[in-house]
């Protein structure tokens, strides 16, 4: 009987791992693919791995995904924190890791932005991690497999797969063309002794009041039908009567376009948003919408608080004064008609918009079987967003409409602003940790 972890020492580097892991250390073979749900513990065996590799070897680790825009989206700080954990010799870089024992180096690249002209550097690469391979696309993977050249170079893919494996650029082939040249592990958290009571608790949660998430997000197995949509688990559930409190914070969140211009009215509570009106125009302008607002809760007594769209910080312009802003001519407007402070409450930048969704994803209803996002049927855009956008097929990528699409569909030209709306606060008041 196989225990339920495994220990090795390696320059006084000890550490221990979940025991389906065992098989990489005697796979010599090219492709490595490890797939499953949250907290199997794929990404952090497999970093302890190549540490403990490139202690002994002179060989140079590729860490890829699909979109980089900094290294603070790889796997950097993973392998930081373990170096720092154990007290590794390896160098750390602002933008790379070097093996002061061997000098082997571990590079962090987003395959998006190679090009099959300087993809060739990495030729002489011995080992590549493919980090978040759910999320590559067919043209990265066409162009660095085949570059990958080194005799005995091994390709490490880790994925919580989101579509199902004959349909995936990278998984469709490693089980068909190279099967024997595939060792493939799925594991899920139970299969890691090591995942914390907090987690198991939550993956056992899930199980009960969110059958189909738990499966997606814990069991790593692609949903069905309704695979590609942005939003998961929206029901008639999150659908009520709901009413405008004039005492209340009256919050607006916008998302910024001429045709259509979307804002969405709620009021918040500790932990849940209540969406009780919609404002969505076609063919308008900032000041259009503040007067349509007024028009419509001319007496708010409570306190005014817009969130939205990071973007509409940035100078425009449209405007006569150059330095007027958005988000500061809805505030001078507002302030100047109800004679109060009107608070913004934004990020800098906008946040990446996977955690965006996830978060507004949590809200529909959360692990416990919570619901915390209600809106009124009055919301007709945003619930028509909720429940029809969609990612690419196999992608994180959103499926917006394209001119020819909203020709044969007029509806379409309202999909993604009202969901980019609702979704901003979402993320702001309540991000996922």
């Amino acid at each position: 009987m196989i225990s339920p972890y495994s220990a090795l020492s390696v320059i006084k580097f000890d550490w221990q791992y979940p025991a389906i892991f065992k098989p990489v250390f005697d796979w010599v073979k090219r492709y490595i693919a490890l797939t499953g749900g949250r907290s199997s513990g794929k990404s952090w065996f497999i970093a302890h791995w190549i540490l403990q590799k490139l202690l002994h070897k002179k060989i140079d680790c590729l860490c890829a995904r699909e979109h980089q825009n900094s290294i603070s989206e790889s796997n950097y700080k993973l392998f930081v924190n373990i170096i720092k954990k154990y007290n590794l010799p390896y160098e750390i870089q602002a933008t790379k890791i070097i093996s002061r024992t061997t000098g082997a180096q571990i590079v962090f690249v987003g395959l998006s932005d190679i090009t099959a002209d300087n993809v060739k550097s990495f030729e002489d690469f011995g080992l590549v991690w493919l980090e978040e391979a759910q999320k590559i696309s067919k043209k990265s993977w066409e162009t660095l497999n085949p570059t990958i050249r080194t005799e005995g170079a091994q390709i490490i893919i880790t994925m919580n797969p989101e579509v199902p494996h004959d349909k995936h650029p990278i998984m469709s082939e490693l089980l068909t063309l190279f099967k024997d040249e595939t060792l493939h592990i799925h594991a899920n958290y139970y299969d890691n002794p090591f995942c914390s009571k907090d987690i198991i608790k939550i993956a056992e949660l899930t199980k009960i009041h969110k059958p189909e998430e738990y499966a997606r997000v814990w069991l790593g197995e692609p949903d069905g039908q309704n695979q590609n949509n942005i939003v998961k688990g929206f029901t008639k559930d999150n659908i009520r009567p709901l009413f405008y409190q004039p005492d209340m914070d009256l919050h607006i969140s916008c998302d910024f376009n001429y045709d259509p211009m979307c804002w969405v009215l709620f009021h918040k509570t500790q932990n849940k948003i209540y969406c009780f009106d919609e404002l969505v125009k076609e063919r308008t302008s900032t000041l259009e919408c503040i007067r349509e607002l007024i028009k419509r809760y001319p007496a708010h007594k409570g306190d005014i608080i817009i969130n939205g769209d990071a973007a509409g910080s940035q100078r425009n312009c449209a405007f006569s004064n150059p330095d007027m802003t958005n988000f500061k001519i809805i505030q001078r407007e507002l302030q100047n008609y109800y004679h109060k402070k009107v608070d913004l409450k934004i990020h800098k930048a906008n946040p990446h918009i996977i955690k965006r969704h996830e978060a507004f994803n949590n809200l529909i209803k959360r692990y416990d079987g919570e619901i915390c996002f209600y809106i009124d049927e009055r919301c007709k855009w945003t619930i028509y967003n909720i429940e029809n956008a969609k990612y690419k097929e196999g992608t994180n990528i959103v499926d917006e409409p394209t001119p020819n699409d909203i020709k044969k569909d007029p509806s379409k030209k309202f999909l993604i602003h009202p969901l980019d709306a609702v979704s901003y606060p979402a993320e702001y008041y309540f991000p996922i940790r």
